[in-house]
């Protein structure tokens, strides 16, 4: 059997599809999945390579891990084989660091961690050139996370500003030896 007819046969279906098209922000995740659905839809290989602009070896890749995996395996992440520029030991002292200090403490003029002054502390300490991108992965091995700022906060409720206040303080008066809470202003870094 052709991989276009192995494909064609496998149940698609559109709601998942979808759901996996918003979750994953990535061009290159949401390429593999229009090719898949485009082909779905009828196209040709030939159709679909010159509209999402890939190789046909790369087409064949997709279709075989979708027929493979369903449409889940095309939201794999690409796997670099590049060696790790920052050790375990860096990537430990890294997480330690954004929990327990601020950048004021690494002579960068701002109170809030963002990706861009992440790097710099990063090229000052530890002489690494990172992206602002890898930071965010890095976060993430780390059991880390981060929030971007918004501008669309909508007034704030007083009771539920209240009541946070008083959470707040049970569980601040409830914290072991050695516990901390830690907040951060627009870019938060938390376990």
């Amino acid at each position: 059997m052709d991989r276009l007819e192995e494909l064609r046969e496998k149940a698609f279906d559109v709601e998942i599809w979808q759901k996996l098209f918003y979750q994953y922000q990535q061009a290159y995740i949401r390429k593999r999945l229009e090719a898949i659905k485009y082909l779905h839809e009828g196209e040709t290989r030939k159709e679909v390579m010159v509209k999402l602009r890939c190789a046909r070896q790369t087409l064949i890749t997709w279709i075989d891990l979708y027929c493979a995996g369903g449409l889940n395996s095309l939201t794999q992440a690409i796997k670099s084989n590049k060696p790790e520029r920052l050790s375990n030991e860096q990537k430990v002292e890294l997480k330690r660091m954004l929990l327990e200090n601020k950048p004021t403490d690494y002579g960068v003029d701002r109170q809030i961690w963002t990706g861009k002054i992440i790097c710099e502390v990063i090229k000052q300490r530890w002489d690494v050139d990172l992206r602002d991108s890898r930071i965010y992965v890095i976060l993430r091995e780390l059991g880390l996370s981060h929030q971007k700022a918004h501008r669309d906060y909508e007034n704030a409720d007083p009771l539920v500003q209240q009541e946070f206040v008083s959470s707040l303080k049970k569980k601040v008066e409830g914290l072991k030896d050695g516990e901390r809470i830690v907040f951060y202003d627009e870019f938060a870094v938390y376990d």
